[in-house]
């Protein structure tokens, strides 16, 4: 991996270097880069809140393998660790939620850095939403590769869920938000929802905030999804549910964000990620099967 490639993956705030409080690495999802999902939503928040904050801009508008983008998600988590001078926390949606436990997995090294994750809509176990359409279009699907690894019994899944290995290590803590009305990452209910993990706090939207309507992308940016993330940043441990006041269903986008902006920047996310993620659009690469899972995935 290119090295200048890392480095201009990378964006943090100043607030980061040498920080007076955790910080927080933002992750984002399938067909959406970092510097179109962050700044003008979360990092709003953050910034009001005084918690500095870095995000990524993976390859391919976070469509390319999985093994290929996780590398950059390394090299971050080790460079703002070293900025900072102190560990931080990761906050990711969708594919953003499976990279961090696919790095942590494959690099443990990086478990001592990262006190936090904050995991959201997560294609942990894969989506059965992508294993339909491969259903319908038979042989003749095209699809990006990290489309195929987040199919629900991809080769890569298997690999990462294989029996006996654990889903969460410490010393860092594990939540996991969901919200029942995700429309791409299912099942989200039952006895194993999909974004659920094994040894960690898993939260349901809905639970807190009873008859609240969040989708897929929305759950970035939902007043309890944060209200996880800074419970789980004020306390030792994961986000507790108990902990999580119902003030928080006041309101339904993260503080300090216009409903109507946030709205408005939800539906251009949706409008981007569709057709970059299935269509190649933009620069991403179609292939016919599941991109090769690499030896290192298969032998751990």
């Amino acid at each position: 991996m290119r090295a200048d490639k890392l480095r201009s993956s990378l964006f943090c705030q100043e607030s980061v270097t040498r920080a007076a409080r955790t910080p927080v690495l933002l992750v984002t999802g399938t067909g959406v880069d970092g510097s179109e999902a962050w700044p003008d939503a979360l990092q709003i928040s953050l910034r009001r809140d005084g918690v500095p904050s870095c995000y990524v801009n993976f390859p391919q508008h976070t469509t390319a393998d999985i093994q290929v983008s996780a590398p950059y998600l390394v090299y971050a988590i080790r460079q703002m660790r070293k900025r900072a001078g102190r560990d931080i926390a990761v906050y990711g949606i969708s594919q953003g939620g499976l990279l961090p436990r696919f790095a942590l997995t494959y690099w443990p090294s990086l478990r001592k850095r990262v006190s936090d994750v904050v995991l959201l809509a997560g294609t942990q176990h894969g989506t059965t939403v992508f294993s339909s359409l491969t259903d319908i279009c038979g042989t003749s699907c095209r699809f990006t590769a990290a489309a195929w690894q987040q199919a629900a019994a991809s080769e890569i899944l298997k690999a990462l869920n294989r029996r006996g290995r654990p889903e969460t290590f410490g010393p860092t803590s594990w939540t996991t938000v969901r919200t029942l009305d995700d429309e791409l990452v299912q099942p989200t209910g039952g006895a194993h929802p999909t974004s659920a993990l094994r040894g960690a706090s898993n939260l349901v939207i809905q639970s807190i905030c009873p008859g609240r309507t969040t989708n897929h992308i929305g759950t970035g940016i939902d007043s309890v999804s944060y209200a996880a993330l800074r419970d789980a940043l004020n306390h030792n441990g994961p986000a507790r549910a108990a902990r999580i006041s119902s003030s928080v269903c006041r309101q339904p986008y993260a503080p300090g964000l216009d409903a109507q902006r946030t709205k408005t920047g939800l539906d251009e996310l949706y409008r981007r990620a569709g057709p970059r993620t299935l269509q190649g659009a933009e620069g991403g690469v179609l292939l016919a099967r599941e991109p090769r899972v690499r030896a290192y995935v298969r032998a751990r």
